[in-house]
């Protein structure tokens, strides 16, 4: 009887055992979700001084995307951008997430430089970011990427990069890594962070050594010409960027400060670069803010629900500065509007006045008047109105 007994026991623990191995053994099934944006954009330029403008328009971005999981821990996410008809690399990567110990990935992934990069393009407020990031080469970084979003029980964040400097139209790839990496790192912690009434105060620190690159940039429109500044002698550049925001209901502050030092054999040059903003919202929405950046607007009553959506007013202020026997190399162009300063050393400042209007949660009309004031009185300010569709999904 014994006998029997202990041979049911087996047979019922094999069963059991083997059940488990089944149901350890199922497999992992692999999700994909499909996303995209589109951002349709006119802009007309003209200088003060002269009866001729520019005016032009642009699919600004076209965004394709697909991203999902092969596994319980690993993500993957595939996008491209297809504007002015040719293909970019924008995030491409796997990532592995650690839990308490942060996300690991490889690929392509935007730098962690400053708030308004770190902010996508789908929910940034003006048409284009402030002047302060054109300080790095692009947005986006290929190579291996690090965050924590969970520090101090939520209330701080951690971001590395180390990246090459290959271009994203060409997959990134880059055969003179002996010239140098991108090393970037930005942490972040939140002073206040109330969810239930919407306020929020973020401050941030963020530092990035690089290989020398000349500096181009537009005084915050996408179609202009660019100013072309030379650092005669440098073989890197390093960036030191401090970073404050906050939100109370329909009441958001933002702000960034960054300064690059351009280093060569007898001399240091100097870029120095902030900007500030305040938005409101006139029907009562905010900005909502997660992993150290704002997010999606969600209108209280929109279109579709009969309600007219959300309004958002705002200003910005912004300035970019060159030290001394820093060398600028634009040139007349009839057709960008540009011109030589006389001194190069002048300040490029701008102030922006915007409005935009959620009509819901995905789609979007903005409007930005900016005027541009570079010291050039040959041709005198330039004045800028920008206007944009844009809807994702």
């Amino acid at each position: 009887m014994k006998k029997i007994v202990l041979i049911v026991f087996a047979l019922i623990f094999g069963l059991s055992i083997n059940a488990q191995d089944k149901k350890e053994q199922i497999k992992f099934k692999p999700t994909v979700k499909i996303n995209g944006r589109i951002q349709y954009d006119f802009e007309f330029l003209k200088r003060a001084n002269i009866d001729d403008s520019f005016n032009d328009n642009e699919f600004r971005r076209v965004h394709f995307s697909v991203t999902g999981k092969v596994a319980k821990n690993v993500k993957y996410k595939v996008e491209t951008d297809f504007a002015h008809g040719s293909l970019g690399f924008r995030d491409v990567y796997v990532k592995y997430t650690a839990g308490k110990y942060g996300n690991f990935s490889f690929g392509s992934v935007a730098e962690p430089t400053s708030l308004e990069m770190m902010t996508s393009s789908k929910y940034i407020s003006f048409n284009e970011r402030a002047m302060l990031t054109a300080m790095q080469n692009f947005r986006w970084g290929s190579g291996f990427h690090y965050e924590n979003f969970g520090l101090l029980n939520g209330k701080a964040t951690f971001q590395l990069a180390y990246t090459n400097n290959g271009l994203n139209g060409e997959g990134f790839k880059d055969n003179s890594l002996e010239n140098g990496m991108n090393f970037v790192a930005r942490a972040t912690g939140t002073v206040l962070n109330n969810k239930e009434k919407h306020q929020v105060v973020h401050l941030g620190v963020n530092y990035a050594n690089r290989p020398y690159k000349d500096l181009k940039f537009k005084p915050e429109n996408h179609m202009g010409s660019k100013y072309h500044f030379v650092f005669d002698g440098s073989d890197n550049r390093t960036d030191l960027g401090f970073e404050l925001a906050t939100t109370f209901g329909p009441i958001s502050v933002q702000g960034e400060y960054k300064s690059q030092a351009f280093n060569a054999t007898d001399k240091d040059y100097k870029m120095t670069s902030y900007y500030a903003f305040a938005s409101y919202f006139i029907t009562g929405e905010h900005r909502p803010y997660k992993h150290a950046a704002f997010g999606r607007v969600k209108p209280k009553k929109d279109i579709d629900n009969g309600g007219f959506g959300a309004l958002e007013v705002l200003a910005r202020y912004s300035s970019m500065t060159a030290s001394d026997d820093v060398i600028t190399m634009e040139t007349l162009n009839p057709d960008t509007l540009l011109l030589e300063r006389v001194n190069p050393q002048e300040p490029i400042n701008n102030i922006s006045l915007g409005v935009n209007w959620y009509l819901n949660s995905r789609i979007r009309v903005m409007y930005n008047y900016v005027i541009t004031d570079d010291g050039n009185e040959v041709l005198g300010n330039l004045g800028q109105h920008l206007f944009r569709v844009q809807l994702d999904f």
